[in-house]
């Protein structure tokens, strides 16, 4: 079964890339399909700011 998660980067979290591979050290058990990278600039009256996200695709080892 393919399964998804998403993983955001702001000023409170660390990196994407640290974000993930955290996470699949975390899961040896998952094999990584594809990874969706997506940047936006949120330009706000007072500010503007890049917002970065990932969608990372996933199935368990289990299920191969």
């Amino acid at each position: 079964m393919i399964k998804t998660k998403i993983f955001m980067e702001d000023f409170e979290r660390p990196s994407i890339d640290k974000q993930i591979n955290k996470w699949i050290a975390k899961h040896p058990d998952y094999i990584v399909v594809d990874v969706k990278l997506q940047s936006n600039v949120v330009d706000d009256i007072d500010s503007c700011c890049v917002v970065r996200d990932a969608l990372v695709i996933y199935r368990e080892y289990e299920n191969v």
